[in-house]
């Protein structure tokens, strides 16, 4: 039989116990290599300087590895059934463990794995990197989320300040999304990655801290630890070229839109716009992001910031001033040329005349118009008449009256208080109305008079509860009564009365007063400015 050199080439790679026909690019990526021998009490011993897995090394302490040739009567290394669980190998024989959280009453305990490379990482490719995991049952009363994966060009190790086993924080490339809590089936960490080029090693473990670790406990107390099995680790090519959608950029605005492209080859897009396609166009400035999601491997992000060159020209529309004072327009900073419609060359253009004025301005990007309309206002002057001075004089009687703007004013102010376009006034008095414009105030006063001063005196009353005449007092309008004094034949008082209870009703000390004549004397002032006080004296018959 006749072979091709294809068919030959084909043989020799499946003959040969160490190729690895896909693109992993991890070393014993499932730990089927080992070196030990089976029977070995430290069959699965793991050191940061000795390992008997081919490549695979511990950063310091608290992992191991198991394989179902393990013959330990302790199960420390058995599979599948061992100290820390019961579970099967992903795929092959065998697999590690690793401690990622230790209780919260102790040291910030860790354990780490480091495995190598075939191959150094080529700078800007892009990898898929994966990893499973599966909760070690026995070892754990709880879960992380945080088993994440450092890929480096160095051999990671403690700092001298810091204690071998406690937390190595790393800055982390791959991490989990969620919380891995299953203890049966093997769960995937996964995500690409864009190499810096140079990388030989991964290191799989918890970098972050005690209080940064999103963790679920079962616990009872704070004794929360946490174990996890892994197997087949992955780093390989994913043939896809990383997003780059540009560095930073500054445009004229007559250059938008502005294109961005995705590169080809991703299972979908996601614009920060919420566009799903993989060219999009912008029409303004800002960051712009863009993820690129390929299978259930992961996705890989990119940023621009766009920035206009100049600024948009954008003046005031409108812009009220004053007679007498002075308008300042501001245009924006940042062009090359200003020239304003009076010949003004100047960013900051200042007038006392009313009109439309016109920017243009020049830069790199060209030119851009705008203009601003100035109004000079000025007081309305005489636009407030509340009329003749009136008075609440009516038949004798003072009632209230209504004092009204004739005018719809942008708003109102009274003397008394009032803010509205009416008001009611029921006393003597000056009223004023006024009014705020953009330029002062304008107002306008009204006086409000009563009734002249009236006083009499009634010479008889009968104060028998038939509600006639049944009081003696002044008969008065706009008077204040200071006093009132009653006096009976015998020039004894029996009755002093003030305003506004200045009415006798005919007792003296509780009882009724005998009718008959009583002399009376009263003083009394008008209610005005002048302050003068009058007495009157005289006579009254008491009727009973």
């Amino acid at each position: 039989m006749k072979l091709h050199w294809y068919s030959i080439i084909l043989l020799i790679l499946w003959s040969s116990p160490n190729c690895v026909i896909s693109q992993n690019l991890v070393y014993n990526p499932s730990f089927e290599e080992f070196t030990n021998d089976c029977n070995s009490v430290n069959f699965g011993a793991m050191q940061s300087s000795f390992t008997n897995l081919p490549k695979w090394y511990s950063i310091y302490s608290g992992t191991f590895f198991l394989n179902m040739c393990a013959n330990d009567a302790a199960l420390f290394y058995t599979v599948p059934r061992n100290t820390l669980g019961f579970q099967y190998p992903k795929t092959g024989n065998g697999y590690t463990c690793f401690i990622a959280y230790y209780y919260e009453d102790a040291g910030d305990f860790r354990g780490y794995l480091r495995g190598e490379f075939n191959d150094l990482l080529q700078m800007d490719t892009v990898y898929c990197v994966e990893y499973y995991l599966v909760l070690a049952e026995f070892g754990s009363n709880g879960a992380i989320m945080n088993v994440d994966a450092y890929l480096s060009d160095t051999i990671p190790a403690y700092p001298p300040w810091l204690p071998p086993e406690l937390l190595l924080e790393l800055p982390a490339q791959i991490r989990s999304k969620q919380i891995l809590n299953d203890s049966i089936n093997w769960m995937k960490v996964s995500d690409l990655y864009k190499a810096k080029g140079g990388e030989r090693y991964i290191t799989i473990g918890n970098f972050m801290s005690r209080e940064r670790t999103t963790k679920e406990s079962w616990s009872q107390t704070h004794f929360t630890v946490v174990h996890y099995f892994l197997d087949d680790v992955s780093v390989a090519p994913a043939g896809v070229k990383a997003p780059a959608i540009g560095v930073d950029t500054i445009l004229c605005r007559n250059e938008m839109p502005y294109r961005l492209n995705a590169p080809d080859g991703y299972d979908s897009y996601l614009w920060s716009t919420g566009q799903t396609s993989q060219s999009i166009d912008v029409y303004n400035q800002g960051k712009y992001t863009l993820t690129c999601s390929l299978g259930d491997c992961g996705s890989l992000s990119d940023e621009i910031v766009i920035t206009f060159d100049t600024p948009l020209l954008s003046l005031t529309n409108e812009k009220t001033i004053c007679r007498g004072d002075t308008a300042t327009i501001s245009a924006p900073p940042g062009f090359a040329q200003y020239r304003w419609s009076n010949g003004d060359t100047t960013q900051i253009f200042r007038t006392t005349l009313g009109g439309t004025y016109y920017l243009i301005t020049t830069d790199r990007c060209g030119t851009q118009l705008d203009s601003v309309k100035v109004m000079v206002d000025t007081i309305p002057t005489g636009i407030i008449k509340l009329g003749n001075d009136t008075t609440l004089c009516q038949n004798g009687k003072d009632y209230p009256i209504l004092l009204s703007a004739n005018t719809e004013l942008p708003n109102y102010f009274w003397s008394n208080g009032d803010t509205t376009m009416q008001t009611t006034v029921d006393s003597r008095g000056i009223y004023k109305l006024s009014s705020n414009f953009n330029c002062g105030e304008v107002s306008d006063e009204i006086f409000v008079d009563v009734c002249p001063p009236v006083i009499d005196f009634p010479n008889a009353f009968t104060p028998n509860g038939d509600g006639l005449n049944d009081t003696f007092g002044p008969v008065q309008t706009n008077m204040f009564i200071q006093s009132l004094l009653i006096y009976n034949r015998w020039g004894e008082q029996v009755f002093e009365g003030r305003s506004p209870g200045y009415q006798w009703d005919g007792n003296y000390l509780s009882k009724p007063a005998p009718s008959g004549i009583y002399a009376y004397r009263i003083l009394y002032s008008p209610y005005d400015a002048s302050g003068k006080l009058f007495t009157q004296k005289g006579y009254v018959v008491l009727i009973r």
